[in-house]
């Protein structure tokens, strides 16, 4: 007869849809806005505890007391209207990541159009040369898997032997686009892409948590000491858009907020003139709207609050 599993003291014990409403209610969760049967059916057909439990480090804790160690202020429908809020969140970012990244590979091919001296292929070879042996390697095997893939495999195999710039860029993983920004960057010595080249990589870790479906919401709340400067781009921008140097330090301290803020100025920067620059306005408003709507329902800590206040008012002032 097989043993049952062994639970060590960290394990976390599984709960029915009903086991996880009691749970909630036992950490000072309150069903006001919404009653233990409409919290049993979200939590069975919409999401799952572990995703909507994530919001509750918005919210304070009560210190002292009988309920000393719960969460103060948050009702179910809380965490529900702020993990739709981060959907929508991610849903809108995400076509943003992806111009951009569309706008860097168009940048890189038009400067190669117009200067003489490349042909596009000798700018392959150089940048395949400049790496160090892993990573060129690592480059190699990432073209390599797409042999006999549905949409990239013919286009592989038929350049494999001499590829062109512009297919290696579609054929390239965003991370590797970021990177051959910077060397076309630095081998044409244009200051200019070599600080969108900064600003494509904090791009690319937005694209990266919204395309993986992370939360990113629940971390608008923290603040940290050690956070890396923003770029010096990203500061006189939000000067000049009016932000005092008091909002523009403490805004930026939070990693995620100051990523975001850095992905919306390189697509008003990238995407200017184009219709893509319309598209983008078109689909922050509402989110910056709703993002409003939560705030005016829901009670989260301050520092929360800010964060989601600032990224509204900077949509209002870029877009």
């Amino acid at each position: 007869m097989a043993e049952p599993p062994r639970v060590t003291q960290k394990a976390k014990l599984k709960l029915t849809p009903e086991g996880q409403v009691a749970f909630l209610r036992g950490r000072g969760v309150t069903f006001s806005r919404a009653n233990e049967a409409e919290a049993v059916r979200y939590l069975s057909r919409e999401s799952y505890l572990f995703a909507t439990y994530a919001y509750r480090t918005l919210f304070p804790k009560r210190v002292g007391g009988a309920h000393d160690g719960e969460y103060a202020n948050l009702d179910f429908q809380d965490l529900v209207d702020l993990e739709r809020l981060d959907r929508e969140l991610r849903a809108t970012l995400l076509p943003l990541a992806l111009n951009v990244e569309h706008l860097a590979k168009t940048r890189v091919l038009d400067e190669v159009a117009r200067r003489p001296a490349e042909d596009g292929h000798s700018i392959v070879r150089d940048y395949m040369e400049s790496l160090v042996s892993s990573e060129r390697a690592r480059r190699e095997a990432e073209i390599s898997r797409l042999r006999r893939d549905e949409y990239s495999g013919d286009l592989q195999q038929h350049y494999a032997a001499d590829m062109p710039i512009w297919v290696l860029l579609e054929l390239s993983s965003f991370g590797t686009v970021v990177d051959v920004y910077r060397f076309c960057a630095n081998r044409w010595r244009d200051s200019e892409m070599l600080d969108e080249h900064y600003m494509l990589k904090k791009a690319k870790d937005v694209r990266n948590a919204c395309a993986h479906s992370a939360a990113i919401v629940n971390g608008l709340g923290s603040y940290s000491h050690v956070a890396r400067p923003a770029p010096s781009e990203l500061t006189t921008a939000l000067r000049k858009a009016g932000f005092s140097k008091r909002s523009r330090s403490s805004r930026m301290r939070n990693p995620r907020l100051q990523q975001i803020a850095t992905l919306l100025l390189l697509h008003g920067r990238m995407a200017e003139g184009t219709a893509l620059a319309g598209e983008a306005s078109a689909g922050l408003r509402p989110l910056a709207d709703d993002m409003r709507a939560v705030l005016s329902a829901t009670r989260p800590d301050a520092a929360a609050v800010a964060s989601m206040e600032f990224l509204a008012e900077l949509v209002d002032r870029w877009f």
